[in-house]
């Protein structure tokens, strides 16, 4: 049985790493050319302006005025979120190329509108660097972000830029609507309600492990786990089909789904159970990782998969009519009477130890 490291606070990313295995024909970060100080402020922003410009065609004015303006549709409400990636605590440079960094920035903060069942509109972005950043490195950043944008279907409105005697931080904005009342909340949990996940569990965290390893060779399997943490899917149609199917208590297991169902139980006044044997995890991360696997299914986070609660009388429609080309919903629990969240190895079966969390920030 191979196992990997486990490091100290989730996010905190430290140790020997070793990127070219995950390298792509994208340019990755530092590899020479104009400086920002070289470029200057004017020029920098007349360049982003141009990419964001080609992506945004929904916006009635778009990058370039003191604001965007955006005309929202008649009788939807506005959902909005925000979310920043500070490099040395969310990323490496050296595990990233800017494009796809930009891309990710986005899809974590799309993750926050998916966990409301929310359409994205607009985003806007804050970029703080030092001027020693590579002019064509904001620029490959800006390019995955545009590019994902497009993909979501959202308009990149404009953003700041501010120079930074410390890290590279990303800052995205994002807006989105829905029709009103129809909305994931956390607080709509009630004792009796099953719960249920997209897709897999403990990819991500498993890629995060693999990186701060930074082993040379890796299988097929372990490669896609560290795609799963540099390029993470925000679950905006699954989260558009819960809504429409009727769902209103969710959100997105960005931190966790031990996190994320701990925010729901507080809010929603009960208590919940989670079942080991039900969570939908690859059996190669129960072989590889051994006794600590839930603590990356359970506890490692960055999967941005969406979590939801329901009556038990609504479940067999859902999965009924389920749209086949989601990412699949599975059973993994239920909410209860009292408080706090406890893991159990199976239905009714036995109480197992809390698995470690390592999405906090100052933990």
């Amino acid at each position: 049985m191979r196992r990997h490291s486990t490091p100290g606070a989730a996010h905190v990313y430290c140790g020997r790493v070793t990127l070219d295995t995950y390298r792509t024909d994208e340019r990755a970060f530092d590899e020479g050319g104009a400086t920002l100080a070289d470029i200057g402020e004017q020029a920098l922003l007349r360049a982003l302006g141009e990419i964001a410009r080609a992506s945004s065609p929904a916006l009635v004015i778009g990058p370039g005025d003191d604001a965007a303006v955006w005309s929202p549709e008649p009788g939807r409400d506005l959902a909005v979120s925000q979310d920043a990636l500070v490099e040395g605590v969310d990323f490496r440079r050296s595990w990233i190329t800017p494009r796809r960094l930009g891309a990710r920035a986005l899809a974590v903060a799309l993750s926050d509108l998916a966990g409301m069942g929310a359409t994205p509109v607009w985003c806007a972005t804050t970029l703080c660097a030092s001027v020693s950043t590579c002019f064509e490195d904001v620029l490959e950043i800006q390019r995955g972000l545009c590019a994902a944008a497009m993909t979501a279907g959202c308009a990149v409105a404009g953003g700041d830029l501010s120079a930074i005697d410390g890290p590279l931080i990303i800052d995205v904005s994002v807006g989105g609507t829905l029709s009103a009342g129809e909305v994931l909340r956390r607080d709509g949990g009630r004792p009796g309600h099953v719960v249920v996940v997209t897709g897999t569990l403990g990819r991500a965290a498993a890629g995060l492990r693999l990186l701060l390893d930074g082993r040379d060779e890796l299988s097929e399997l372990e490669r896609a786990w560290v795609d799963a943490q540099l390029s993470p899917v925000a679950r905006i149609a699954e989260g558009l089909e819960l809504v429409a199917s009727g769902v209103r208590c969710g959100g997105d297991i960005s931190d966790g789904l031990l996190i994320e169902l701990e925010r729901i139980t507080d809010m929603s006044g009960c208590g919940a159970e989670i079942w080991l044997d039900r969570l939908p995890v690859e059996p190669a991360l129960v072989s590889d990782f051994g006794a600590a696997w839930p603590d990356l299914a359970v506890g490692g986070g960055e999967d941005f998969e969406l979590v939801a609660s329901l009556p038990r009388s609504a479940l067999g429609p859902l999965l009924e009519s389920w749209p086949e080309g989601l990412a699949p919903l599975t059973v993994v629990g239920c909410l209860t009477d009292g408080a706090g969240v406890v893991v159990l190895d199976a239905e009714g079966g036995a109480l197992m130890p809390r698995p470690q969390t390592s999405s906090r920030h100052f933990a």
